[in-house]
């Protein structure tokens, strides 16, 4: 008799332990399941913030979608929507600086975040940061060659905007070939964009005929003027590539031809003057 009782106190223990470890994994998954409902109403709470933030921006309320996304970051500090849209404000209100960093926090989190790469560049270039600025259209262009968009065909202005950046650098070398590979692998995958098919040309020859040799900018910019998207400044180059080759009549008949669509480009009434004279 009393050894039953011994085992039906152990039993009456091992049940009252099996109750109490029950009851602290089912207070643990209610914890659990609390923590996370929380976390995902913050997220819905930072989703919300961001969008309403970027309607202010629409509307110009610049400081008020900066303070709507700095308290998005502050909440969710691996969101790099918050970074980005902050960084795209920043850069409304004059603050490159602070929006380079934004960028860079955005893609520190997701190296292929969407615009990040080129926003940063924008805001580095206006910063006067040409080499960096450079450097991060040369990675978007190793990535992304025939451009981001897929169906789209490459963009000519992305080319050009990277080796202007080059140029401003004092790369003027790497400038160069960078458009030369554009124009050899390429040039010929133009499609969506073609409205900016000029863009290369133009600035080859542009580097061409800063460095002295006008035959070759001759060249790049007799391609820009005879092409069906040809912009104002075509005729323009044109005309100063003529000089620089010594054909002063055929310059001042296309300084005349420029000056007829836009008497107030920079740049045409100083040629059209020193013609003149």
């Amino acid at each position: 008799m009393g050894g039953n009782g011994g085992s039906s106190s152990q039993l009456v223990l091992i049940l009252a332990a099996n109750i109490s470890l029950l009851f602290h994994v089912a207070a643990a998954d209610e914890s659990s399941a609390a923590a996370s409902m929380q976390g995902d109403n913050t997220l819905t709470e930072v989703s919300g913030w961001v969008r309403q933030a970027i309607d202010l921006s629409d509307a110009g309320d610049y400081e008020s979608a900066r303070g709507l996304l700095t308290r998005a970051a502050e909440a969710d500090p691996d969101n790099p929507q918050a970074y980005f849209e902050r960084g795209i404000v920043f850069m409304n209100l004059d603050r490159e600086a602070e929006a380079v960093a934004d960028f860079s926090k955005a893609l520190e989190i997701d190296p292929a975040y969407p615009g990040a790469l080129d926003w940063r560049r924008r805001a580095l270039s206006s910063l006067g940061e040409y080499q960096q600025a450079a450097e991060d259209c040369l990675k978007d262009l190793e990535e992304n060659p025939a451009g981001p968009h897929k169906g789209m065909g490459v963009n000519p202005q992305r080319w050009t905007d990277c080796a202007e950046m080059l140029s401003r650098a004092g790369e003027s070398a790497r400038a160069e070939g960078l458009l030369e590979t554009y124009f050899t692998r390429y040039a010929d995958k133009v499609s969506a964009y073609a409205t900016y098919e000029t863009a290369p040309m133009r600035m080859l020859a542009t580097l061409k005929l800063n460095v002295g040799d006008a035959k070759a900018a001759l060249t790049y910019a007799r391609q820009a003027y005879a092409s069906e998207h040809q912009v104002p400044t075509d005729v323009l180059l044109l005309a100063l590539a003529l000089e620089a080759s010594g054909d002063l009549d055929g310059a001042r008949a296309t300084c005349a031809e420029a000056m007829s669509i836009n008497d107030q480009m920079p740049g045409v009434r100083e040629l059209h003057q020193r013609l003149d004279r």
